[in-house]
């Protein structure tokens, strides 16, 4: 299969970033291969396993990863070689106790295990019982009122509604008029607000828009924004999704709230001291390249 320059390109620099990484650990040294993980290269006696190359493939974009192994796993290959080969002659020239690459060594270390315990605390609490009675209290909060497809044309004054409606009722486009006329952030829409539910609006525009009829137009309404003209293209009654349909998202955020909450506990019993972070404190903020 022929790759283009840009995928070359961009599994050079991921791969790279994982393993300058790896590299640059105090001790770090290429451990020999076991038999449940494979070497698939030797760079001056160093081995490239095939564990490497999967950690190398955990930096690359969804698109790049789902490519079938065979394919997949020379290319990496290829890039493993060269950071080998480069990485030796950085150690050579003193870049393992570069304070570039310890700062960064030190920070993603503390990342990852944050990242691995927050892992293992999601494992532990998140099961089938928690995912049941967060659904079921998503159930109990899902708005089931009904929803109008509303478009709007607001103008600054009861002069400027009352010619917008007799345009209109002489056979102007609504989504035209607003286009033109309509002051409102809505205007490039065609003046529509998409489907609403009353609580959404103020009381004075929902009083007119949750009583017209479908494609009907009102007259001139004033609120505190200014006056519209308004019309509904549909009304509905949204359904609640189906458990399967929403499993990802309440995971989502069960995972964050457990991580979250963890971290809550864990400040409760920590000494902590936050000092003032002044213009001086940014002055001159970089990090090293």
């Amino acid at each position: 299969m022929k790759l283009s320059g840009s995928y070359r390109q961009t599994t050079r620099w991921l791969v790279s970033l994982a393993f300058a990484l790896l590299i640059s650990l105090p001790g770090w040294h290429s451990a020999s291969a076991q038999d449940d993980n494979p070497v698939a290269a030797t760079v001056n006696g160093e081995t490239i396993t095939r564990t490497e190359i999967l950690l190398a493939m955990e930096l690359l974009p969804a698109q790049f990863r789902n490519l079938p192994a065979a394919q997949l796993f020379p290319l990496i290959r290829e890039q493993l070689i060269d950071i080998k080969l480069l990485a030796a002659k950085g150690t050579k020239v003193g870049l393992r106790n570069d304070p570039r690459i310890l700062s960064r060594v030190d920070f993603y270390a503390m990342r990852l295990a944050h990242d691995y315990y927050a892992r293992d605390i999601v494992g532990k609490y998140l099961d089938d019982e928690l995912m049941q009675e967060s659904y079921q209290k998503f159930l109990g909060n899902f708005p089931e009122t009904e929803e109008r497809n509303i478009s709007h044309i607001l103008v600054a004054s009861e002069e400027e509604a009352e010619k917008v409606v007799a345009e209109l009722e002489t056979g102007a486009e609504f989504a035209a008029m607003a286009r033109n006329f309509s002051v409102g952030p809505s205007a490039p829409q065609g003046g529509s607000l998409g489907y609403l539910r009353r609580e959404q609006v103020v009381e004075e525009f929902a009083e007119v828009a949750f009583a017209l009829e479908n494609d009907e137009v009102s007259g001139p309404v004033q609120t505190q924004f200014g006056w519209h003209v308004i019309t509904v293209s549909d009304s509905r009654t949204p359904v609640a999704p189906e458990f399967a349909q929403v499993e990802q998202k309440l995971r989502a955020e069960i995972a964050d709230r457990l991580v979250s909450d963890a971290a809550k506990q864990e400040r409760q019993d920590a000494e902590i001291e936050m000092f003032d972070m002044d213009e001086d404190f940014f002055d001159g903020a970089t990090v090293a390249p």
